[in-house]
């Protein structure tokens, strides 16, 4: 899979980097990739793909941070077939060779954190201790485990319109995936800790910062896009969730358009 690095910073615990990668068309997974050091991989951009290690297959989407021991081997199937964007920490301190890797979903104010390190690195400012920080922050998160059934399809389908029809009723989904409004609802706050509302919410959180990240200004216009009914609308959960206002945001993150 072709890769474009951007070297952020390099230091004694860890070397950052942003990576653009091509997905490889069609349908099936890519050749195995064996890493040569230990990384944590945080999102910087939509991404939905699947990751397959081992007896386990992950669905990782634009709130998930991956961290990966020395010599695992993966494989990736790309649901969306676009260029994904991603900050990699890799870290210089060995790790067990055995260690199994760690899917962990990122809050939106952590996903925000994230964007506003690497606008930091990438002016030359001291971004380097809020990498540390991110990266201790992913040792207390919930992990996630490979999922299945219903709830697999869902967060597959919410995923991948998330950006278009931000919109589209829970009913809908549970439909789409075969199970009652109930059962599916059950099912994936159980099995990923969060509510199909607050998952859906957390990801158009995630596009509006992209959107800004890539030097869009018109406030209106992303909430619009994103199915909420006002800029105000999308300012107060945007407040609630990320911990700053979305003119705030604009500032931060202006300038941190794509490498």
């Amino acid at each position: 899979m072709p890769l474009e690095r951007t070297l952020l910073y390099t230091g004694h615990e860890f070397t950052v980097e942003h990576v653009r990668s091509h997905a490889h068309q069609g349908p099936d997974w890519s050749s195995p990739y064996t890493l040569e050091s230990r990384r944590i991989i945080f999102p910087v951009g939509r991404t939905v793909l699947d990751v397959r290690t081992g007896n386990g297959t992950w669905l990782v989407d634009g709130l998930t941070a991956m961290q990966f021991c020395d010599a695992l081997v993966y494989q990736l199937r790309p649901v969306v077939h676009a260029a994904r964007h991603s900050m990699v920490v890799s870290r210089h301190r060995p790790s067990r060779a055995d260690a199994a890797p760690v899917f962990c979903l990122l809050s939106p104010r952590s996903l925000y954190r994230v964007h506003a390190a690497q606008r930091q690195l990438r002016a030359g400012d001291a971004g380097a201790d809020a990498i540390a920080s991110l990266v201790d922050e992913l040792g207390t998160s919930r992990r996630q485990l490979p999922l299945t059934g219903a709830v697999m399809r869902a967060k597959r389908l919410l995923a991948e319109t998330a950006d278009r029809e931000a919109k589209l009723p829970m009913h809908e989904v549970a439909d789409a995936v075969s199970r009652s409004p109930f059962h599916l609802a059950r099912s994936f706050r159980q099995q990923t800790g969060l509510s199909l509302h607050q998952y859906r919410q957390h990801l158009r959180l995630a596009a509006a910062m992209e959107r800004l990240v890539d030097g869009d200004s018109d406030l209106a216009g992303i909430a619009h896009d994103l199915g909420y009914c006002s800029q105000s609308h999308l300012g107060a959960v945007f407040r609630c969730e990320v911990g700053v206002t979305l003119g705030e945001a604009r500032r931060v993150l202006a300038g941190s358009a794509r490498i």
